[in-house]
């Protein structure tokens, strides 16, 4: 009876140990949960429901013949929500200039648009920690004959961009920082599109003079149009966030603690230099 009692008492042991153990997975030192995302607010515990203005290439975009999104900020939002257990990732489509009201609605989760964080959008949503620093840019066609080649080449503040853009046509994406400073320029037509490709189309169709937008979109997009050209960086850089509504501060707390971690392991510069073909700032 007392080796009895004694391998009952051993067997008990392990068996506190064993659920010890569990009950340490279910939180686990990244933050994963028993099911993934189930304390993050998410609208389906496991699935993180992403809006994006697609296509904005190369932070998110589609092949043709394909719905799967891809690009920089896909893979970033997947790397940083694996970090808390979540792997089921869907990306939606969105207007950027309904996004953050969908956003704040409940709409998505949060969205992912190689969105610039700004004093007037924080009052509609929460934004995570910065993830990519970018300047606007002016881009021509590449036979230009408006007199801007005099700054090809240069980084301008936003007052001499204005100055060099005085009584030009300007194709901008509507809801954007380069649109807000597209209709500071004197004397100026603005030509606002739902999507940067259709304003990249305009300059190209000799319907406008200039495209204010994004740098890195911008140059990319010389890539596939060899019939326009960047001419100009405009300064100081902006920081891109990504955002969520007001009343989920856990899934922002979620993403900034996964963003450092992706940052500090070397998987955040393996996705930059997949994209941009070098290696991310310091």
């Amino acid at each position: 009876m007392r080796k009895w009692h004694v391998a009952a008492l051993a067997a008990l042991i392990a068996a506190l140990f064993a659920l010890a153990a569990c009950g340490g997975d279910d939180s686990g030192s990244n933050g994963a949960t028993t099911v993934a995302g189930a304390d993050l607010g998410l609208k389906t515990p496991g699935t993180l429901v992403v809006g994006s203005d697609i296509p904005y290439a190369p932070f998110e975009f589609t092949d043709p013949g394909s719905s799967e999104a891809k690009g920089f900020d896909v893979d970033l939002v997947k790397a940083v929500a694996a970090t808390f257990g979540v792997t089921n990732v869907q990306f939606k489509k969105e207007r950027f200039d309904t996004i953050f009201t969908s956003t704040a609605q409940g709409r998505f989760d949060m969205a992912a648009s190689s969105i610039t964080i700004t004093d007037e959008r924080k009052k509609t949503v929460l934004f995570s920690d910065p993830y990519f620093e970018a300047n606007q840019s002016i881009m021509v066609r590449a036979d230009d004959t408006q007199g801007l080649d005099g700054i090809a080449g240069t980084t301008v503040t936003p007052d001499e961009a204005r100055k060099a853009l005085e009584g030009k046509t300007i194709a901008v994406q509507r809801g954007t920082t380069g649109a807000d400073l597209a209709s500071k320029i004197p004397g100026a037509e603005v030509k606002q599109f739902q999507i940067i490709d259709d304003a990249f189309n305009a300059l190209a169709a000799g319907k406008a003079d200039a495209v204010v937008n994004d740098y890195a979109i911008s140059a990319y997009a010389t890539t596939k149009k060899p019939q326009l050209k960047m001419i100009a960086k405009i300064s100081p850089s902006e920081s891109y966030g990504f955002a969520f509504a007001k009343d989920n501060t856990k899934l922002q707390e979620a993403f900034n603690v996964g963003l450092a971690k992706v940052k500090e392991d070397g998987t955040y510069a393996k996705i930059y230099k997949q994209w941009f073909n070098e290696e991310p700032p310091k």
